[in-house]
């Protein structure tokens, strides 16, 4: 299995292994090592623990299946129905309840369905309503 053929958003991330029972796993589970995605077979789960996990996309989802992830938001502008343009989401922080947007500009915006309005797929535009202003 050869890292080439892949890149960052052909994984998902699994979040923090925590335990070695899961159920259902794909055949291969991924950590980064040195920037890459590193296979292992998931029955060898146990050496990972406290690493955060990743799966292909396509053993979670499917070939048809399109449903956004929070980490296909990568990239994407964030644009807030009361301050306009918040800039540019780096990097998606799933470890915690509290789903984590790091913007171009190192403030942390917490993503929730609650003060998502619109998602522009076409545009890469996540329309927010967020209760305070950054």
């Amino acid at each position: 299995m050869s890292n080439s053929a892949f890149n960052t958003q052909d994984f998902i991330s699994l979040g923090i292994i925590r335990r070695t029972h899961y159920k259902d796993l794909p055949e291969f589970i991924f950590v980064k090592r040195d920037g890459l995605f590193v296979p292992f077979r998931s029955e060898n789960i146990s050496e990972l623990i406290g690493e955060e996990g990743f799966a292909l996309r396509t053993d979670i989802q499917g070939e048809e299946d399109s449903a956004l992830t929070w980490q296909d938001l990568v990239g994407w502008t964030i644009e807030d129905e009361s301050s306009g343009i918040l800039g540019t989401i780096d990097n998606i922080d799933e470890s915690t309840i509290n789903t984590l947007a790091t913007l171009n500009d190192g403030r942390l915006l917490p993503l929730h369905e609650d003060f998502i309005i619109d998602i522009d797929e076409n545009s890469r535009v996540l329309h927010v309503n967020l209760p305070f202003a950054l």
